[in-house]
């Protein structure tokens, strides 16, 4: 248990800085709304507000956690946290699908695709398709049905769950994970299509870069030492 409590602080601290991170950047550009707001930054340079949203909005979605839901029968009840679940199964297939996303791009780009210092050559177009088909096949076990009452009535034979006669379909077994993750695409592609596109131009520069440097060497040079960034040749 003591393990399991440390890793999952590490855990929570990991998402709190990426997500923080995320939501700064995201308002920097004007993409989401009140981004005046969680794209300010206190005296130590550090997005108090876009941390402090994260940490509520992580609160909100944990409290699932604490109601009990009973997939068993009165005489011998199974309790699970069947909302939780679907919260934790969503994180982890936004995770994976927002890497997947930029590996398909850079890859369908192909050379068109103007490379930063840092890149892997030819190798990217052997390596993003595999990269692409392995996290679309991880995320078939976030959407599976986690309890055989959950599983519709066609799904059973390949699932190798009991028949429907056996055990009943339930809603309270359904993982919601596709359903809600589905429901978010379709509003953000929407949402995208009414609204975003005609005001979102996309990131915006936030320093001036020397002649001939790209955008994908922004990191380098803000970090630069022998060895680490060469110059492009005139």
């Amino acid at each position: 248990l003591l393990i399991a409590t440390i890793g999952q602080l590490f855990c929570t601290t990991a998402c709190l800085t990426s997500a923080s991170r995320m939501l700064f950047a995201f308002s920097r550009d004007g993409a989401v709304p009140g981004a005046k707001l969680w794209a300010r930054v206190n005296k130590s340079k550090t997005p108090v507000y876009a941390v402090i949203a994260v940490t509520v909005a992580g609160l909100i979605l944990t409290l699932p956690a604490l109601w009990k839901v009973n997939i068993g029968t009165e005489e011998a009840p199974i309790y699970t946290v069947t909302a939780f679940f679907a919260v934790v199964s969503i994180g982890v297939l936004g995770l994976y699908l927002a890497f997947a996303i930029p590996i398909y791009y850079r890859w369908k780009a192909g050379a068109a695709f103007k490379q930063g210092t840092w890149n892997l050559g030819n190798k990217w177009k052997w390596m993003a398709p595999i990269a692409v088909i392995e996290i679309l096949i991880t995320s078939v076990y976030f959407i599976l049905p986690l309890y055989p009452a959950g599983s519709p009535a066609f799904m059973r034979g390949f699932l190798g769950a009991p028949s429907a006669e056996d055990v009943p379909f339930d809603w309270k077994s359904v993982n919601y994970a596709p359903l809600v993750l589905g429901a978010i695409f379709i509003a953000l592609w929407i949402g995208w299509h009414v609204t975003a596109k005609k005001w979102f131009t996309g990131p915006k520069m936030t320093i001036d870069l020397p002649q001939g440097v790209s955008s994908a060497d922004e990191i380098a040079l803000e970090h630069e030492h022998k060895g680490f960034h060469q110059p492009p040749e005139a």
